[in-house]
């Protein structure tokens, strides 16, 4: 048998390391025998007509030894092997050998035990040719062996030189008020440091460090090239950084996990185009920084002795110790900095998780689910970015799978078949305006708040002759789309995880497509321009620019989408838009469509804060304020708040008798979404809990859907949850229900109302367990359920989960689909 090697030169003769390991040539003894040489005797190499060299085993079965025998560099090593009489080997060269020598370096050996030589491994060095020897002996080469061996101390000022660099680029991206210009004697990182350094040690700098420093390592460890991993991390970040300065610049919200969806299907062109010019001067600055910073990476890379961060062998990873441990450090290294970036990203958005509590309780984080661009500016886009990458929405129910939930189809069908039996209507006949109140409640039910006049006599009244009631609500002085969620889905907060404080910003972005009951009226008329949404603010909020398209809505027009809202105009000294603007926008929709429509609003009148919009000495309910127990500052901004909600039930008496104008069927779904959070006192107290969760709603229908449908069934004092409205309504209509909102309508009957309280007055944190309350609004412990009610309850979950996060079954099942 013959082996034949093309072996590169040595650097040294007689040394090893492992940066050398490709120029030796490794023979096994025990495959190849060699006559017994006396280790006194001389022994020369035998030039043949072959113009080999014959190389002779120096290894008695007593006496173990290896040898090195050096030989040209180009020179073909032919060891050959004869089974019949094995007793010589023969190795020939152009160039005679030098003598054999003991070689004693320990790494130069190998047991195998194996006939008399015990399996001896031979390695043989080659000899170094002339061009190499004149090569090392050259200036050049004498510089080059004296270049810097950077220290671990130097690679820590510059990890964390580089780190701060890229922290305040993060936190430039996030100011409104700054921007990159091209024309100043500054450069672009010094202009980003001028503006930015003092906000190094903020919450949002410190939280945007740690997070930055963790993929930092992650690229450093698996790399394992100090200068390259830098600069890989120097051009991802600045990357990330300007896209996030301009998204913010063009729609003020942050790059968020969701974008890379958008990217991979081919959009990133048209993202391209609406880059203005002096962003575009930000583009090529920051491209010609990545590419000279990159350049001089490289060189460093070159320039350093240090070839590896961290010392390890793939060729020979057992040969010793050193070798075993550099590289078992490696990929421990390697492992364990992706395990705690993974850990960190999920941390920040499970509010049960250890790092969670640490960074509020250490340095302040506070989450700002309801505004990305808010939650960028105060803790970082990093972290931002993070705490949407991966949430847990619900864990797998039990018993789910695709059998489980033909038989919900199948069960629930059979459920909607009966109370269709009894219903003659449907209700995409109806146009359905559904109008979410911001922070509309009755202030005198909250204990201790009295006024001796009413703020709200219309709505009060109207509540008597209508389907009404109070409404179960999960936040208090927040949470605004956790309830306009439930109302246009039907899913409820309730049955995610704790962890999950914001599906708009924490699950949507994440779903291809979600169901909503507006998408009944699309199919009923064969268009989305049945489905329209109005929002007197900014897009943005709760990204619902995006999720509203995702949602089937052919047009959601708010303060800055292009067309923006018509009417704009605000009440007295109030920045936002009033309510009577809003309805006016609504009624300009409704009144321009022959065709029935479900129409969102989510009104701004009433949002906090509550201090100086309405003139004190024009605002009756300052004198007519009689609540005992107040500081001043609470009693002026409940003032002015029920001052607020006394032109909401005017403009709402005038809006619905407009519609009433209107000849064709209209019904209203009215809802305030919290209580706003000026009650500090009554706050105080945790009897009160409950009181400061129910808002008030009511579902009227305006005098032409009377007309077609006398037999209204109007259902008054009823406890509720958004996520009941559209079943409550099909019952309020006598219309007939598809199987989902026949789950629905079962489900109200059996636990009227359900939320996880959560404390969003100023923090968002999840609530510790769901409250449920039944049809006289007492509380019922989740276990004490009936089992009919368990048995819904269990029913909602596997179609909650099945329509999130699970395996969409009930998609090709006909589950949400209206009777036609």
């Amino acid at each position: 048998m013959q082996i034949r090697a093309e072996i590169t030169p040595a650097h040294r003769v007689g040394e090893y390391n492992e940066q050398d390991e490709e120029q030796f040539i490794m023979v096994d003894t025990d495959r190849f025998q060699f006559p017994p040489i006396d280790d006194d005797a001389p022994q020369t190499p035998q030039s043949n007509s072959a113009g080999t060299v014959d190389m002779v085993n120096s290894q008695t079965a007593d006496n173990a030894k290896s040898d090195s025998v050096n030989m040209s560099a180009d020179t073909s090593v032919e060891t050959s092997t004869n089974t019949s009489d094995n007793t010589s080997t023969t190795a020939s060269s152009n160039q005679a050998a030098h003598k054999i020598a003991e070689e004693k370096h320990s790494g130069h050996r190998m047991q195998n035990n194996h006939g008399a030589h015990q399996g001896k491994k031979k390695y043989f060095h080659i000899a170094t040719p002339e061009w190499w020897t004149k090569f090392k002996e050259s200036k050049f080469y004498s510089i080059w062996e004296k270049r810097i061996k950077f220290s671990y101390g130097a690679y820590a000022v510059v990890f964390f030189l580089v780190l701060s660099q890229m922290d305040a680029l993060q936190q430039w991206g996030t100011a409104l008020d700054q921007s990159y210009d091209p024309h100043s004697d500054l450069s672009l990182w010094q202009q980003i440091f001028e503006s930015t350094y003092t906000y190094l040690s903020s919450v949002a700098g410190w939280l945007n460090g740690f997070a930055l420093a963790l993929i930092y390592l992650v690229l450093l460890f698996i790399i394992n090239r100090f200068w390259i991993a830098t600069g890989v991390f120097v051009t991802l970040m600045t990357v990330f950084g300007i896209a996030n300065k301009i998204k913010i610049s063009l729609r003020n919200e942050p790059i968020i996990p969701s974008d890379f969806m958008f990217l991979s299907g081919g959009q990133g062109e048209s993202i391209t185009s609406f880059i203005s010019g002096d962003l575009e001067a930000l583009v090529h600055a920051a491209v010609a920084y990545v590419i000279w910073f990159f350049i001089i990476c490289i060189a460093l890379q070159f320039i350093d002795k240090r070839r590896a961060f961290i010392y390890c062998s793939w060729r020979h990873p057992l040969r010793n110790v050193k070798n075993i441990v550099g590289t078992a450090s490696r990929i421990l290294a390697a492992i364990l900095s992706v395990v705690f970036l993974l850990n960190y990203s999920f941390g920040v958005a499970n509010t049960e998780s250890g790092t969670y509590e640490f960074l509020t309780e250490n340095f302040g984080y506070a989450p700002k689910p309801w505004n990305t661009y808010e939650d960028a500016q105060a803790n970082g886009t990093i972290t931002t970015f993070l705490s949407l990458t991966k949430i847990r929405a619900m864990e797998k129910p039990n018993q789910y799978n695709k059998q489980a939930m033909q038989a919900i189809a199948k069960k629930y069908q059979q459920q909607a078949d009966q109370i269709n039996a009894e219903r003659s209507t449907k209700l995409t006949d109806n146009t359905v305006i559904a109008v979410l109140s911001e922070s509309f409640s009755d202030p005198t039910r909250v204990p201790g708040i009295s006024f001796s006049e009413d703020p709200i006599p219309f709505i009060r009244d109207l509540k008597n002759n209508t389907t009404s009631g109070l409404m179960l609500s999960s936040g208090y002085g927040g949470g605004t789309a956790n309830l306009e969620f439930q109302e246009l889905s039907g899913l409820s907060m309730a049955l995610f995880d704790p962890s999950l404080l914001s599906p708009y910003q924490q699950l949507i972005p994440k779903l291809p497509g979600l169901y909503t009951f507006n998408q009944a009226w699309n199919q009923a008329c064969g268009s989305k321009d049945c489905s329209v949404a109005f929002h007197p603010y900014q897009k943005n909020f709760y990204l619902r620019d995006s999720n509203y398209k995702k949602f089937g809505f052919s047009k959601f027009e708010t303060l800055d989408t292009d067309p923006a809202v018509t009417h704009q105009d605000k009440l007295e000294k109030s920045i936002y838009v009033s309510d009577a603007a809003a309805y006016a926008n609504v009624l300009d929709e409704v009144r321009s469509n022959d065709r029935n429509q479900f129409v969102q609003l989510i009104t701004m009148q009433n949002h906090t804060p509550y201090t100086t919009q309405y003139d004190p000495g024009t605002n009756q309910f300052v004198g007519a304020n009689t609540s005992p127990d107040l500081d001043e500052h609470e009693r002026k901004a409940i003032s002015a708040y029920a001052k607020g909600l006394n032109y909401t039930d005017q403009e709402t008496q005038q809006f619905l008798s407009q519609l009433d104008a209107v000849d064709k069927p209209i019904t209203v779904i009215f809802y305030g979404d919290h209580l706003p959070g000026l009650y500090s006192t009554a706050h105080k107290d945790p009897n009160n809990e409950l009181a400061l969760h129910e808002t008030d709603y009511f579902i009227w229908s305006n005098a032409k859907s009377r007309e077609l449908n006398p037999h209204l069934n109007d259902q008054m004092n009823q406890y509720s949850a958004s996520n009941y409205f559209l079943a409550q309504s099909a019952t309020h209509l006598n219309a007939k229900v598809s199987p989902y909102l026949a789950l629905l309508t079962q489900t109200h009957e059996a636990i009227p109302a359900m939320a996880r309280i959560t404390p969003t007055n100023g923090t968002w944190a999840p609530g510790d367990t769901v409250t449920v309350v039944d049809h006289e609004g007492k509380l019922i412990p989740e276990n004490q359920l009936n089992d009919h009610a368990k048995e819904l309850l269990h029913d909602y979950m596997l179609i909650q989960y099945d329509m999130t996060v699970g395996d969409h079954y009930l998609d090709d099942m006909k589950f949400t689909a209206m009777p036609q």
